[in-house]
């Protein structure tokens, strides 16, 4: 199945419901608990940060201001009535899994999980998906009520593809940059594999001016390792290659090249300090992106 069903991204909501249960009890909120996936303004400090056209001056810290040379605004964490992006990559490429399940269906349930999870801290909540889908890019306004909501998810459930020339991940950040309003909390969730990171990272250096980012990368096992079963041609959608899986130089090399992104996309997220977080076809998103341990699950 290469696509979700609606009714199981909608039964997502009850586990979010669960989880809210979970965090009542919990007495100590520390960095790393389900605050954590949405930081920004709101009752409790967490760090500052440069200052951009449209954020409110009464956070600005006047004292590290002062001390930088350069107007520095606070924010606080598990901030109520914000603006929560979730932006969902839908391209021919995330059809593809090995086990567990496909990148295609892995990602909507995140989104639906960021989605329901933003509802019940009463932030507004939109998105915008790109890829086989009509005219390329669909943007959702943020809104606190259900609707928009299950507008995107049908949309991310539509098994009817829209055959068309690859929507580049860093054309649908440029998108959202336009479109988004200072201080949104955005959650983009793709492969990246497909941009040079030099692409990615001058988007999302646009984009981190006004809002804050998470980047949430979807990987099957096959992306880091290919088992020895002969010979595969593999397609990247206008060009064929041979690769002989028997030979151990092939997948050495193999398991390189996703070395070497994995390494280019971390220290991409060091330098805009953006926080990262994996998202496996074979582990549960909802333990991939909430920790009920009190265990910090973002890495960066």
């Amino acid at each position: 199945m290469l696509f979700p069903e609606l009714r199981d991204l909608i039964k997502l909501k009850t586990v979010i419901g669960a989880l809210g249960l979970l965090q009542e009890r919990a007495s100590n909120r520390t960095q790393g608990d389900y605050a954590s996936l949405f930081h920004g303004l709101g009752v409790e400090f967490e760090t500052v940060r440069p200052y951009v056209i449209g954020d409110d001056v009464r956070y600005i810290d006047w004292r590290v201001t002062a001390r930088i040379g350069k107007p520095q605004v606070k924010t606080f964490r598990a901030e109520c009535d914000r603006n929560v992006l979730i932006v969902v990559d839908t391209n021919a490429y995330m059809r593809f899994g090995t086990r567990g399940t496909f990148k295609s269906i892995q990602a909507a349930k995140t989104a639906a999980l960021l989605c329901w999870k933003s509802l019940q801290q009463q932030d507004r909540v939109g998105g915008l998906v790109f890829g086989d889908i009509d005219k390329g890019i669909q943007y959702f306004k943020s809104s606190k009520n259900s609707t928009t909501v299950l507008r995107m998810l049908k949309l991310l459930c539509n098994n009817k593809i829209n055959v068309h020339s690859e929507v580049a991940t860093s054309a649908a950040l440029n998108h959202v940059a336009h479109i988004a309003t200072p201080q949104s909390l955005v959650f983009i969730i793709s492969d990246f594999s497909m941009d040079s990171m030099t692409q990615i990272e001058r988007s999302l250096l646009a984009l981190r001016k006004k809002c804050t980012v998470i980047l949430l990368p979807v990987s099957d096992p096959s992306d880091s390792n290919i088992p020895a079963i002969g010979s595969l041609i593999v397609n990247n959608g206008s060009q064929n290659a041979l690769i002989n899986t028997n030979d151990a130089r092939s997948r050495n090399k193999y398991n390189d090249v996703w070395n070497a992104y994995k390494l280019s996309l971390t220290q991409l997220c060091k330098k805009i300090k953006a926080p990262l977080l994996w998202i496996e076809t074979i582990k549960d998103p909802v333990k991939s992106l909430f920790s009920i341990s009190g265990v910090g699950t973002w890495k960066s």
